[in-house]
């Protein structure tokens, strides 16, 4: 029970101030009281005491009646509760103070995506509207989703400085995704950055950039040939060039036999993020793929005379 203390010189003792912090350092809210918070708080036995609706001001204080400013900013509402506690016994106006503070509306209402999300600019990001904290999961999909060129591992930076940076790795497996999926506060920013890529040129299928955002993180040869449409018929399999970043510089490899690769004759290759993978043409494997046409187109021309000999 609070009592009041006009008057009195006397400094509030650790015993007093351990049977705030007791009652208070247990708010569920742990999230750090920001400029721009509203807040209220209750002063037990002296509601002539009582605020509601109070914005922390650009500076992290708060107005106290007979005390003056308060900086709050940086603490847990049980952490402020102590505060504010706190000065009305340091400033003799409450000889033992119980406070209770509330943080009404929070500054910042949404979470922040930036990255590679479905429909979003790369540079401005999106505001998703967040009166509570909700899954990772379920703030990605209401921001848009994962674009195609996105990583599997996104980041979290917290509004709350206890919460340290996180990274989070979402498998494929949508199943598996749940079961790391971490809530996100109000005020927090998700960063989700573009996959590490591979490009795959020449005569493919499907001349592209290819996303390393597999389970573990790694792309072979063959897999990236693979999701670029495969190779063609007339496909040179026998000298692929391999060009590999260094230093800000390609560099060509030695040249691959994806032929053998392909027929379990060597050992597929690893890449690394930003290789470039070039599949030539064969002139040979051209004639040898269109040589019964030729050779229907030829016959057609001797029969119908339009070949002669003199």
């Amino acid at each position: 029970m609070a009592s009041s203390a006009l008057g009195q010189t006397s400094s509030p003792t650790q015993a007093q101030t351990a049977v705030v912090a007791a009652e208070f350092t247990n708010n569920a809210d742990t999230n750090p009281i920001v400029a721009g918070d509203v807040i209220s708080f209750h002063v037990y036995d002296e509601p002539d005491l009582d605020a509601f609706h109070v914005r922390v001001t650009d500076s992290g204080t708060v107005p106290l009646l007979l005390v003056g400013s308060v900086k709050i900013s940086g603490m847990t509402p049980g952490e402020a509760s102590i505060a504010i506690a706190d000065a009305y016994m340091q400033k003799h106006m409450l000889r033992d103070a119980h406070v209770q503070v509330t943080v009404e509306t929070n500054a910042s209402t949404n979470a922040t995506v930036i990255g590679y999300i479905n429909g979003l600019s790369l540079t401005t990001g999106a505001a998703v509207p967040l009166t509570s904290p909700r899954p990772l999961l379920t703030v990605l999909a209401m921001a848009g989703g994962l674009s195609e060129r996105a990583s599997r591992t996104v980041t979290i930076q917290h509004r709350n400085p206890a919460r340290p940076r996180e990274s989070v790795y979402l498998p494929q497996d949508a199943a598996r995704q749940l079961d790391n999926d971490p809530m996100v506060d109000p005020g927090d920013i998700i960063v989700v950055p573009r996959a590490d890529t591979v490009y795959v040129l020449g005569n493919v299928g499907r001349p592209s950039p290819v996303t390393m955002n597999n389970e573990d993180g790694r792309l072979t040869l063959i897999q990236a040939l693979t999701q670029a449409g495969g190779t063609l018929p007339t496909s040179g399999l026998r000298k692929v060039q391999l060009f590999r970043k260094q230093n800000g510089a390609y560099l060509a490899m030695p040249p691959i036999n994806v032929g053998k690769i392909m027929k379990g004759k060597a050992a597929d290759v690893p890449l690394k993020a930003e290789d470039a993978i070039w599949i030539p043409f064969s002139y040979s494997k051209n004639f040898l793929v269109n040589a019964p046409a030729i050779t229907a187109a030829v016959s057609s021309a001797a029969t119908s005379g339009v070949l002669y000999t003199r």
